[in-house]
């Protein structure tokens, strides 16, 4: 019985997920005992899923189901377990199994670790944590990472892959139009003005220029993606990419609104972290660049939810991508927006 993952009854779905959980670990489908599904997750099904190891002792595990199984979907998932395998055990959950089709399902599905941890807002996470967060995305970032790549186009350098962000985050400038308030779309684009001036300047700064290789980044850490446990673990790593460490630090830093003092405790941990000293000040450099331009970024996904969501309201048509209303996504947007104009020197 294959399974696509579109409008799937629960019972059939469960039926799948013995079906896979039996053949990637190898016990019974009459072993499997509970399988519970996540609320989380905007494009998987996520499963936490028990059943009795060969002592009878209860085992858990995860299984992740993806919704969509074009070609696309399934190169993102192949090298997120090819991440997986890389980092799993210390910094990610340990895969077990993945798989882009299977006979239980005809989109990517993969079966790793449960880990078991709380999940916090960074912004409430001790100095103590924080110092432990910085070491383990240090880690992450001093990985390997000659056998994920998928061609020439990601053999760039620091320069080039901060033009194709920028030019990436540019172009969802395009949301910022009707029904926006005219005044959010022209504090939008003055914004946006700004990021790119600071780009023409930065470009030719030593910090970008040092020959320094692409490393790993998880390409999400939010606190939605954190266990918090004896020590912390990121999980969901299907945006994960290579790229400058400074962008992914800049993210964290700035969209989990740290404190200095965790900002310190951070920095502590990721020294602690890299091999040597000297590119680390380069990073710190880069950092006060991709600051703004991660929060217009953010600024401008949040964007594209609201305008979605009003214009969903005004036909009178359902978005499930957007389920909330229309002042939630502007709440963030504005709040993002106030961020990005102090960064930038505004009032």
């Amino acid at each position: 019985m294959m399974v696509l993952m579109a409008a799937i009854p629960e019972g059939t779905l469960l039926s799948g997920l013995r079906g896979y959980v039996s053949a990637a670990v190898g016990c019974s489908p009459d072993r499997i005992t509970v399988a519970s599904r996540f609320q989380d997750g905007n494009r998987h099904a996520v499963y936490k899923v028990s059943y009795l190891g060969p002592a009878g002792a209860t085992e858990d595990l995860v299984v992740r189901v993806s919704y969509g199984g074009a070609p696309a979907d399934c190169l993102q998932a192949e090298r997120e377990a090819r991440v997986l395998k890389k980092a799993g055990g210390i910094a990610a959950p340990v895969l077990y199994d993945f798989r882009c089709t299977s006979p239980w399902f005809e989109t990517p599905t993969m079966c790793m670790q449960f880990v078991p941890g709380q999940q916090k807002e960074l912004w409430s996470a001790t100095p103590g944590e924080i110092e432990r967060l910085g070491s383990v995305v240090a880690w992450v970032h001093g990985r390997p990472v000659d056998d994920l790549m998928d061609g020439a186009s990601e053999a760039g350098n620091l320069v080039s892959y901060a033009e194709e962000r920028l030019e990436s985050i540019i172009s969802t400038l395009a949301w910022a139009r009707d029904p926006l308030p005219a005044a959010t779309q022209s504090r939008l684009r003055n914004a946006a003005n700004s990021v790119q001036t600071s780009w023409a300047r930065a470009r030719n700064d030593q910090s970008f220029n040092t020959g320094a290789a692409l490393g790993l980044l998880h390409g999400d850490p939010g606190p939605g993606n954190i266990l918090w446990g004896p020590g912390p673990v990121l999980i969901d790593w299907e945006y994960a990419r290579l790229g400058d460490p400074a962008d992914e630090i800049a993210y964290l830093l700035d969209q989990n609104d740290l404190c200095p003092e965790q900002r310190e405790a951070f920095w502590r941990g990721y020294r602690e972290g890299v091999s040597t000293q000297a590119p680390l000040a380069h990073v710190i450099d880069r950092v006060d660049w991709w600051e703004p331009v991660g929060l217009l970024g953010s600024a401008l996904w949040w964007v594209e939810r609201w305008v979605r969501r009003a214009c969903a309201d005004a036909a009178g048509t359902g978005d499930p991508e957007v389920p909330r209303g229309p002042g939630y996504y502007a709440e963030h947007v504005i709040r993002r927006l106030d961020r990005l104009e102090r960064l930038l020197g505004g009032p």
